[in-house]
This record gives structure tokens, sequence and C-alpha cells, in this order.
């Protein structure tokens, strides 16, 4: 067997004219350039959802038309768009045009699409129904960012009223509080005991503020090199889901998370070892993945799914019992998304509990410390008043 490099349009083009020069050609494989390596070994980062998701309309909207995939992916190239994008797409359409599936195609740049979407394609291009694929795909992509936007907006407000709170608490311990102790140092008045405590307390800080800024610094180095370790991206994992309130509120959301995608892909008409196989893959908690891991392998060995889930206890007893009957009624895939709307909702009551929760407890906390600096500082003076009185 020969192996040799040659330049043409296409692998069609290419196998053609060596068969017509009397080659027997065992395989055609695509070598790219180190330029081109490099340029897409440089785009780390997954396609935006916003971008990603209207390309998946648009795509859906011509196949329906008819429009065959190369003209389909054409058409959205000249669109133009987000430039790494569209290069991607330049790179996908020329392999469909050279006599590859679309599904190959996009497996290409596996640090750019995920498993879950290639096996939707290949779902849909085995079918012969691609369009119903992208559409259960496009369904997916809306629900999954509508849950990730309700639990963001969530998040915001308390962060940001957390943070205005602390700035104006900071600004009180290190400038108000030494600006009065000095006046109060210079008039020689005598401190009582609570304001005693906070000047010193502040002074300490101020004295040691870039050893305090270094050890902060080394911890948030220090946990973000953790998280980037197996061992203790999983010890933070499975932690996260041990958090009183929060660690269900996690749990939840990757459950119904898990549950969604897998209706989708068995959808998809995809055998359940590998639809499982696909969902695992999308889970981002680590300490879930190795446990769902554990489920393929006794998926592998014959076992059933609702028995694997609940021998490596992952799962709440009530979405097993739900799981299980999916599985014995062969109503799996209506079951998990009703599993997953259960917990999407749940997920969504969680978030309301916390946000009317947060706040108003943290401006009572922060109320309180500040309420505490004021008094404190203002002591000395009602101290004084009284003695003159």
């Amino acid at each position: 067997m020969v192996q040799r490099r040659f330049f043409a349009s296409s692998k069609a083009a290419l196998k053609e004219e060596l068969e017509r020069e009397g080659n027997f050609v065992l395989d055609i494989s695509r070598a790219e350039p180190v330029s081109e390596v490099l340029r897409f070994g440089a785009i780390k980062r997954p396609v935006k959802t916003k971008d990603f998701l209207t390309f998946n309309q648009e795509f859906l909207v011509l196949v329906k038309a008819g429009l065959p995939i190369v003209s389909a992916l054409d058409a959205i190239i000249e669109k133009g768009g987000n430039a790494d994008f569209v290069e991607i797409l330049k790179e996908i359409r020329n392999d469909v045009a050279g006599g590859e599936a679309l599904s190959t195609a996009f497996s290409r740049f596996r640090h750019i699409f995920s498993g879950l979407y290639v096996a939707t394609l290949r779902a849909g291009e085995k079918s012969g129904n691609l369009a119903s694929a992208l559409s259960r795909h496009i369904q997916y992509l809306k629900k999954v960012e509508e849950i990730r936007k309700k639990v963001v907006t969530a998040s915001v407000y308390p962060v940001i009223l957390t943070m205005v709170s602390l700035f104006a608490l900071i600004f009180l311990l290190t400038y108000v509080v030494p600006t009065f102790a000095r006046t109060y140092f210079e008039a020689g008045t005598k401190l009582p005991a609570l304001t005693l405590a906070l000047v010193h307390f502040t002074t300490g800080i101020r004295e040691n503020l870039v050893i305090i800024m270094a050890g902060v610094g080394l911890v948030i180095i220090g946990a973000f090199y953790l998280s980037r370790t197996e061992s203790g991206a999983l010890f933070l994992n499975k932690s996260k889901l041990k958090i009183p309130f929060f660690g269900q509120l996690y749990l939840h959301y990757y459950i119904s998370r898990f549950a969604r995608t897998l209706a989708m892909v068995l959808g998809g008409g995809i055998p359940l070892l590998e639809a499982v196989k696909t969902a695992t893959g999308t889970m981002r908690n680590r300490f879930m993945r190795e446990k769902l891991d554990e489920v393929t392998h006794m998926l592998e060995q014959g076992e059933g799914f609702s028995r694997s889930l609940s021998r490596v206890s992952v799962l709440p007893g009530l979405a097993l019992r739900m799981i299980d009957a999916g599985e014995n009624s062969g109503a799996l895939e209506d079951v998990l998304l009703d599993l997953a709307e259960f917990y999407e909702s749940d997920v969504e009551t969680r978030l309301s509990v916390i946000t009317s929760a947060i706040e108003p407890g943290l401006m009572i906390i922060m109320g309180l410390l500040i309420g505490f600096v004021v008094l404190a500082m203002y002591l000395p003076i009602f101290q004084m008043a009284s003695t003159v009185v």
C-alpha cells in the first residue's frame, strides 16, 4: 500500500482521477496544512450559543425548502457573520462537497461542536429526516438557554448588591474609621472599648493589606489550579452538591439537563447505550459524569438502565422510580421529558426562593455591619455630649 499526497477540489474528483489512471484507491483522507491546524487549533471556545442557534434555524429553513446541504451551507456562508464560524463552515462545506457525511464533517471540530450535536446530525442522516433532527436540537437549545438565563438573571442582583455593600464597608473601614480615629486621638478623647476595638481592627487591615491581598490571591489561584486537576475538580464538583439548599439546586439542574438531553437523543432513534454516552458527555459536573460513566459500563454488561442508576446512587428516588416506570412501559423518552420539566420547574421555584430570601437577607446583614461601624464611630461623640450635659 502506497500513501501519497495530492491536491484536488474534492475527494470524489480525486478518486475518479486516480482510478482513471489505473490506481486502486483504498482510502482518501484530508491532509491539513500546518497553518490550517494552527488556525483551527487556536479556536478553543465553542461557538456562541446565539450564533449557533441562528445557524441552525437558518439551516433548518433552507433544508426544509428542499435545498441540498452544500447549497444551504453556501447560502449561510455568503450571508457572513462571525468570521471564525464562517471559516469553519467553509471547511465543513468543502468536506460535504467532497463526499463526507454532514455529521462526519462537523465531528472534525470536536473542540467546537458538542458530541450531542454530531449525534443529532447522525441520527437525522440515518432516519433520512435531517430537518426533524435539526428542529429537535433547536428546541433543545432554546430550552437549555432559557433555564441558563433564568439562573444567571436570578444571580445578578444579589451579586451586585453584595459587591456594592462590600465596597461601602471597605470604604468605611479604610477611610472613614481612620479619619475619625485620628481626630479623636488628636483631641485626646478617651475611646469606648467598642470604638477602640474597631480602630485596632482597621489599623491591622491597613498595615497588613499587602499580605491580606496576597493571601486572597493565593487562595483564588490555588482554587483555580485545583479545579484544573482531575482529583481537585472531582472534589469541588462533589462538594458543590453537598452545599445546603444550593446543592439540591445544582443537582436538580444537572438532572433536568441530563434527562432532556437523553430524551432528545433517544427521540432521534439512537440506541440507549449510545444515547446515555452522548448525554453523559454533556454533563459539566465531573462527579456526576463519573457516576454516569459507571452506568454506561453496566449497560454494556447487560444491566437495566434504571437498575444501573440506582446502583450508582446519583439520582433521587423520585427520578429513579419515574425512569423505571418509563423503561418498563417502553415510554422512556416521554418519561424523561416529564422528568426534565419537573426538575426545571423545581429549579425555577428554588431560584425564586433564593432571590426572595437573599436580597433582604443581604440588606439586613450589610445594614447591621455598616450600622455597627457608624455606631462605633459616633459613640465617643455621644459619650462627650452626655458628659457636657
